[in-house]
């Protein structure tokens, strides 16, 4: 069945971007929808990609579109084997769009989930390895130097969504949309704060010290996410928004 959205038809009756036909969607949130694709090429040649597509509605708003293009450039300097690798960055039709390393997996999110339903929870081992191997990605963006000067990339929105198990164990952090290298540009605007509130940091709230956080506050989302995988809940826990943060300011986190 073809999908009929803003794109080419090819001749098999599949939607194609760029180079890549679609196969189906995967997901779609706020700023872009994801979707399955396959590239071809001679001799047989053929993979699994992910392909990223800013809505197009979003497209004509110029600070969506540098959020869109941060995420391009600052994953195009990450070479690491848990960090999900980008292929190419193009346009189609109206909007732009990333092709990039599918995971044949679930994410970490699904996997707490279904275990939670299960009244289980991952155990020490496997939970370890998979906070591990997050948290070398992690180290390699934190470390990052170009022509020898750091450019440190924080990824600002570490949470159990965008860390993806892959069947064959492989880990790989996804989704630096939001993130922010040293040297670049924010495209967060002043008094919108960005990411899960569960896994963010105490000083993600103080808007004076916006300026100066670092690669800690992935480190602290990473120590929520590595309770969450223990326990089978998170630490911090309100009845609303309000209650919540000021668990976290209060740091009134149960004992494992």
């Amino acid at each position: 069945r073809s999908i009929q959205r803003s794109g080419v038809i090819g001749s098999a009756g599949f939607m194609r971007i760029g180079n890549y036909e679609v196969v189906r969607s995967l997901a779609t949130g706020g700023m872009g929808e994801v979707l399955l694709a396959r590239q071809s090429g001679p001799g047989g040649f053929a993979r699994a990609v992910v392909v990223k597509r800013l809505l197009p509605h979003l497209a004509k708003e110029p600070a969506f579109v540098q959020m869109f293009l941060n995420e391009a450039r600052v994953v195009s300097r990450l070479s690491h084997p848990n960090v999900a690798q980008i292929y190419e960055l193009g346009e189609s039709g109206d909007t732009l769009f990333i092709a990039m390393e599918f995971v044949h997996g679930r994410s970490l999110q699904l996997i707490n989930k279904t275990l939670a339903v299960r009244g289980r929870a991952l155990g020490p081992p496997l939970a370890m390895r998979i906070v591990i191997e997050t948290l070398k990605g992690l180290e390699h963006a934190h470390s990052l130097s170009i022509d020898g000067k750091p450019a440190p990339v924080v990824h600002r929105d570490m949470s159990p969504d965008n860390i993806l198990v892959g069947f064959n164990g492989a880990v790989r952090v996804i989704d630096f949309g939001i993130a922010r290298a040293a040297d670049s540009i924010s495209t967060t605007r002043t008094g919108t704060l960005k990411g899960k509130f569960s896994y963010m940091a105490p000083e993600r709230f103080d808007e004076a010290r916006a300026k100066e956080l670092d690669a800690r506050i992935d480190v602290f989302a990473m120590g929520v996410v590595a309770y969450e995988c223990l326990a089978g809940h998170r630490p911090f826990r309100g009845s609303s928004d309000a209650a919540l943060v000021g668990a976290i300011l209060n740091g009134t986190a149960p004992i494992l």
